[in-house]
């Protein structure tokens, strides 16, 4: 009987004694997880992080790295379109052997497609069929020596100054930029104040084409990202009087170049051209011998046309300088020869791409052996 009245006592403190020691095993089954498995993946980021500081560096920094392209492999594939859409079909024209009235009809169409003029190409044609019959003819080596004749004394005369900062005397330089609509102006100037800035130049910009919001906007992206200052004026405002400002502000700021931005305009717009002489006029008011230099972007694209544009902005201005833009998206890169001889002006830079490494210092050599394969040749 008394069994019977404790019986429900042990089987309730059983129970009890029971889930006491079953829950806390489980909650050490518990905090066990918790506790490793952090430590666990810590472990393997360590082991990680050892692994990677344990690589070569010089493999690390391989991987990271990007090979740089050079001016000269920039300016080869810019000049692709001219020197197989041109020169190649010459080539294959005229093989070794001497030239006939057949081949030298077919040269001639070709050679006008490259925009040469009209008297070079004739007088092209006359030393090939002469150079042709010699033994060791090279078409190529004809052509560049050819050219060579009629670029070298005109580039010869290119001042320096223009892109190395460390061979420009004292004082101020000031540089008008000049060209039609669309010839690439505003990001030339960007990239040549881009590029004298981080030679150590103090370079102020004066943002002159007051007729296209967009133009002075695009320019002061540049500079801002050049960090060189910028001038500007309210939308319409005089060109002159903000070119007049500028160069007052570069001289204040003991600058070393003041690059002077103009408005995009036609070459055939006779009071247009004459606000442009007006503009260059009226920085001489500041500086006696300002502007020091005349630049014109000339665009590859417009072929022959830019030997027309290029006359009448030398008549207007006095050109002392050019700066060749566009030449991978043209065949008619040719033109460049004639505007050089024709003008007696050289080329400063040329320029295959958008960025700031795809304009460069024009090298009259390595312009040729691009234009037309020499490079390739020797390979």
């Amino acid at each position: 009987m008394i069994i019977l009245n404790i019986l429900p006592l042990f089987i309730a403190i059983s129970i009890i004694v029971y889930f006491f020691f079953f829950s806390k095993a489980s909650s050490k089954q518990i905090v066990f997880y918790k506790e490793e498995k952090p430590k666990a993946i810590a472990k393997t980021k360590e082991e990680s992080q050892e692994q990677i500081e344990t690589k070569p560096r010089a493999e690390v920094e391989k991987k990271e790295e990007k090979p740089k392209v050079s001016f000269a492999q920039r300016l080869q594939k810019g000049l692709s379109k001219t020197r197989s859409d041109i020169w190649k079909r010459v080539g294959n024209l005229i093989g070794s052997n001497k030239l006939d009235d057949s081949v030298v009809e077919e040269i001639e169409e070709i050679l006008y497609a490259s925009d040469m003029s009209p008297a070079m190409v004739s007088e092209l044609i006359d030393e090939l069929q002469e150079k042709s019959g010699e033994e060791g003819f090279n078409y190529l080596k004809t052509i560049k020596e050819f050219m060579l004749t009629k670029m070298q004394d005109t580039q010869s005369k290119v001042n320096t100054e223009l892109y190395d900062f460390s061979k420009k005397g004292d004082g101020l330089k000031v540089i008008m930029i000049v060209g039609v609509n669309g010839a690439g102006k505003t990001t030339t100037i960007g990239k040549l104040a881009t590029k004298l800035k981080a030679q150590g130049a103090n370079v102020v910009v004066g943002a002159c084409d007051t007729f296209r919001a967009a133009a002075v906007e695009q320019l002061e992206v540049w500079c801002k990202r050049a960090g060189v200052e910028m001038i500007r004026a309210a939308e319409g405002a005089n060109p002159s009087g903000v070119a007049y400002e500028t160069v007052e502000k570069a001289v204040a700021m003991n600058a070393d170049y003041c690059l002077i931005d103009t408005a995009g305009r036609l070459h055939t717009a006779s009071n247009l051209m004459d606000e442009l002489a007006k503009t260059k006029k009226v920085m001489s008011k500041v500086m006696p011998d300002a502007p020091h230099e005349v630049l014109l972007v000339v665009d590859a694209i417009t072929g022959q046309n830019a030997l027309r544009q290029a006359q009448e902005f030398h008549k207007a201005l006095n050109l002392t300088g050019l700066i060749f833009t566009k030449c991978d998206g043209s065949a008619k890169a040719g033109s460049a020869v004639s505007i050089v001889k024709d003008l007696s002006v050289p080329i400063a830079y040329i320029g295959v791409g958008e960025t700031v490494e795809d304009l460069d210092i024009f090298d009259l050599n390595s312009y040729l052996d691009a234009l037309l394969g020499m490079s390739e040749l020797a390979e």
